[in-house]
C-alpha cells in the first residue's frame, strides 16, 4: 500500500528531495510495522518538462492514500504539480464529502518558509503548519532542517511526527483506489486554468482577474440522523454525518453537497468543503483572495440550541462588515410534509440568524423546493457573487520582471569624497 505520494517541482534540489523521501519512507515503515523493503511511498524523478507522464506515476496517483506537496514558488508555477494536486483532490472530494471534510489526506509542506502572498489560493484553506511538527519547521521549512547539522535532532523529530500523522490519517480514512483510466490530457492543473477566448488577463475596475476560475468555499449547516431525531419525526434525509444531508430525497438521493460541487464544477468553479467551525477563517480567505462563500443551511438546525448558537456565532464572525462575498441557500423540499408544515417558523428563525443578508434577494435564497430549482439557483448565485468580487475584489499582481526591486538609493552631494559618517550626516 502506498501511504503517500510526494509531489514536488522538478529541479527544486532533486537529490535533497530524494533523501527526504527515503527518510520519511523509513519512518512510515517503522510506525506502520512494515518490512524494510516494503514500498510505502512514491516520488517521481524521471519526468521532465514536456514529457508524457509515465504509467507508474498515474497508477501511483490513483492508488496512494495521502498526498504530500512540497511547497515552493516553483511548485505553484508547475503545471505538472498542479495536475498531480488536482488528480488527488478529485479522488478525495467525494470521499471527504460523504464522511468528514478534513481527513488531512492532502498535506502541503513548507519546503522553504511560506512567504505572504506566495501561497496559491488553492492551498490556503489547507493546514500546512502544525505545532506538533515543531517550531523550527514552521520557521525554517523542511529544507533548512535537513541542510543544517545543528538541526539534525529537530529534523528527526519532524520526520517522526509527520510519519505518525500520515499513518494515522491513512488508517483512519481508507481512501478507495481510482480504478478508471485517467486521460491525462484532460486533467486541468489546480494552479493553471485555460484562459477564456478573447483578450487574456482582463482585469476589472475592482481589480479581480475575470479569466481565472474562482474558488467557492461550501459550508453545510446541517446535522446527523441521530441528533435530528430529537427535533423532528422524518429523518430519512439525514445520514451518519452532516455532509450526508440529502433534503431532496427520494427524487435525488445523493448528498446535497456532492450535487452542489458538481454544479459548481460544471460552471467552471473550483470548490472546497469546510467545517462550520472554520467558517470565519474561510471568510477571511475569501475576502483576501477574491473567493466566494456559500452556506447551505438546513432550517431545522435552528431547533437545536447548541447548533443554532454555533451557527449564530460563526456566521456573525464570518459575515461581519460583509468583507467576504457570501451567499446563503436554504432548501425546503416540497416532498417533505413536515418541513412544509413548520416552514413559516423555520424560515423566520433563519432570517433572524442571517439578518444582514436577508434583504439581498440575489444572495439570500430561501424555500428552494426542488433539486431542479437548486440546480437553477446555485449558478445564478455564483454568477452574482462572482460579479461582485470583480467589482470590489483586490488584485495580487506579481512585480514585473523588468522592475528593479532593490531598495532605493539616495546619492548625497558628498559622492566619494572623504569624510567621516558624522560629517556626511551633517551635510
Amino acid at each position: 500500500m502506498l501511504y503517500f505520494f510526494l509531489s514536488y517541482a522538478r529541479g527544486d534540489e532533486d537529490a535533497l528531495v530524494q533523501r527526504f523521501y527515503e527518510d520519511l519512507s523509513a519512518e512510515v515503515r517503522l510506525i506502520a510495522g512494515l518490512a524494510r523493503d516494503e514500498q510505502v511511498g512514491f516520488v517521481d524523478r524521471t519526468i521532465l518538462l514536456g514529457e508524457r507522464w509515465p504509467q507508474r506515476l498515474v497508477e501511483a496517483l490513483g492508488s496512494c492514500r495521502s498526498f504530500l506537496a512540497l511547497m515552493t514558488p516553483r511548485y505553484f508555477q508547475s503545471k505538472a504539480c498542479g495536475q498531480e494536486w488536482q488528480l488527488f483532490a478529485d479522488r478525495t472530494a467525494r470521499f471527504e464529502s460523504q464522511r468528514r471534510v478534513d481527513t488531512s489526506l492532502l498535506k502541503p509542506l513548507m519546503w522553504i518558509p511560506a512567504q505572504p502572498g506566495r501561497i496559491h489560493p488553492m492551498a490556503q484553506p489547507l493546514q500546512y503548519s502544525s505545532d506538533s511538527l515543531g517550531e523550527l519547521y514552521q520557521r525554517l521549512g523542511v529544507r533548512q532542517l535537513m541542510r543544517l547539522q545543528r538541526h539534525s535532532d529537530d529534523y528527526r523529530t519532524f520526520l517522526f511526527e509527520l510519519a505518525s500523522q500520515i499513518v494515522s490519517s491513512v488508517e483512519a480514512h481508507p481512501l478507495p483506489e481510482h480504478h478508471r483510466s485517467i486521460d491525462l490530457e484532460a486533467v486541468a492543473s489546480a494552479f493553471h486554468q485555460a484562459r477564456a477566448t478573447g483578450p487574456a488577463g482582463r482585469v476589472t475596475a475592482g481589480g479581480a482577474d475575470t479569466t481565472s476560475p474562482m474558488l467557492v468555499h461550501f459550508i453545510v449547516a446541517a446535522s446527523d440522523r441521530d441528533e435530528m431525531r430529537g427535533v423532528r419525526q422524518d429523518v430519512t434525509g439525514y445520514g451518519d454525518d452532516p455532509l450526508q444531508w440529502a433534503p431532496y430525497r427520494p427524487p435525488m438521493p445523493e448528498p446535497l453537497i456532492d450535487y452542489a460541487r458538481e454544479i459548481a464544477a460544471d460552471h467552471s468553479y473550483h470548490s472546497t468543503v469546510v467545517h462550520m467551525d472554520r467558517l470565519p477563517r474561510s471568510a477571511e480567505l475569501a475576502a483576501r483572495y477574491n473567493q466566494i462563500l456559500v452556506l447551505i443551511v438546513d432550517a431545522w438546525l435552528t431547533r437545536l440550541p447548541q447548533r443554532r448558537e454555533a451557527l449564530v456565532a460563526h456566521a456573525s464572525a464570518a459575515l461581519r462588515d460583509q468583507q467576504a462575498t457570501a451567499a446563503v441557500l436554504i432548501p425546503s423540499s416540497r416532498d417533505d410534509p413536515e418541513t412544509r408544515e413548520h416552514w413559516q417558523s423555520l424560515s423566520r428563525a433563519c432570517r433572524e440568524i442571517f439578518d444582514e443578508l436577508t434583504s439581498d434577494d440575489e444572495l439570500y435564497r430561501s424555500n428552494i423546493i426542488t433539486h431542479r430549482a437548486f440546480e437553477e439557483e446555485l449558478p445564478e448565485v455564483l454568477e452574482v457573487a462572482r460579479n461582485r468580487v470583480f467589482r470590489r475584489g483586490t488584485v495580487h499582481r506579481p512585480p514585473d520582471r523588468s522592475t528593479d526591486t532593490s531598495p532605493p538609493r539616495l546619492d548625497g552631494p558628498w559622492g566619494d569624497e572623504p569624510g567621516t559618517e558624522e560629517q556626511r550626516d551633517d551635510q
